[in-house]
């Protein structure tokens, strides 16, 4: 199987017209603690942060950020590729941290967090003003990790198109009840087998998603709608770095999806998307040196698999 090179992917991308974006949610620092470096991450900022680095597109995001240096440095990064952060909360406390280490087979994996730090005890809210702003971008994009499900009926009938990362997280009492205000779900299907693949995306769009989409990671990707279910595999790169990839292919979707892509046609933009995520370190790149400061807020740790 031929490698494609960063260049030969973005190549595809560039034929993909501007997306219109707004991430609503979560935002963390991945700290890798091997080369003590800490990347912006967390799903909704990711998806805003590719949609303007790998689409060019008019992109925000609303959240809440801590007050200390690595959130300061999250919000440098914002600005920097302009990525619109006026709607953004800034409180006192940490700054949201995930914790990733090399396995024996050096693959990354998550270890601690510090809990969500400042957005463990605060819920997004989101105002009159707040709905006004989300209602410029044509997409607004959330998660299951971003807690604002009550939320989702007012973003709808303002007009914006919401897309929902489900992740492996989701029961199926939260698919029920949010999708009919969501247009694109996404899950995480790793572990499935081809038959809970098939339940899961079929359930997903009888629940009134308009498509269900099922990353499983090496295994390529599955879409569902209405009338029709779609498979793809995935675009081989010479990767750097996984983290992120899943966000990356996130957007990859939503642009084509934006452009009047059909399903097997979105799956193959958000294949190369997450491919050329995989030949940048962290999620997207931006490090800053992480110290004694971020390693003591390893508060809550998980087990190895």
């Amino acid at each position: 199987m031929t490698m494609e090179t960063a260049d030969e992917l973005r190549e595809v991308l560039g034929g993909v017209a501007q997306p219109s974006l707004v991430g609503v949610g979560d935002n963390v620092l991945d700290c890798y603690l091997h080369e003590d470096l800490a990347y912006p991450g967390g799903n909704a900022l990711n998806v805003a942060a590719y949609s303007r680095l790998f689409f060019g597109g008019e992109a925000g995001f609303v959240g809440i950020m801590g007050d200390d240096r690595f959130a300061d440095h999250i919000r440098g990064v914002l600005d920097e590729i302009a990525v619109d952060r006026s709607r953004v909360r800034d409180v006192r406390g940490a700054n949201g941290m995930a914790f990733v280490a090399l396995d024996d087979d050096g693959d990354r994996r998550f270890v601690a967090s510090n809990r969500g730090g400042v957005q463990a005890e605060l819920r997004l809210r989101l105002t009159e003003s707040d709905h006004e702003y989300l209602a410029r971008f044509a997409r607004v994009h959330t998660s299951v990790y971003s807690s604002i499900e009550p939320e989702l009926p007012a973003i709808a009938e303002r007009g914006s198109q919401i897309s929902y990362d489900y992740s492996d997280d989701a029961s199926r009492d939260i698919i029920q009840a949010t999708a009919r205000h969501v247009d694109v779900g996404f899950f995480s299907g790793g572990a499935l087998s081809e038959s809970e693949i098939d339940d899961l995306g079929r359930f997903a769009v009888g629940c009134g998603l308009g498509s269900a989409v099922i990353t499983l990671g090496a295994r390529g990707s599955w879409a569902f709608d209405a009338v029709s279910a779609r498979r793809s595999g995935i675009r081989p790169v010479d990767a750097v770095d996984a983290l992120g990839a899943g966000d990356s292919f996130i957007t990859g979707f939503l642009a084509a999806r934006a452009d009047g892509a059909d399903l097997a046609e979105c799956l193959d933009i958000a294949a190369a998307s997450g491919a050329l995520a995989c030949t940048l370190r962290g999620a997207f790149g931006y490090p800053v040196h992480a110290g004694d400061d971020a390693r003591a807020q390893m508060l809550r740790r998980y087990p190895s698999p």
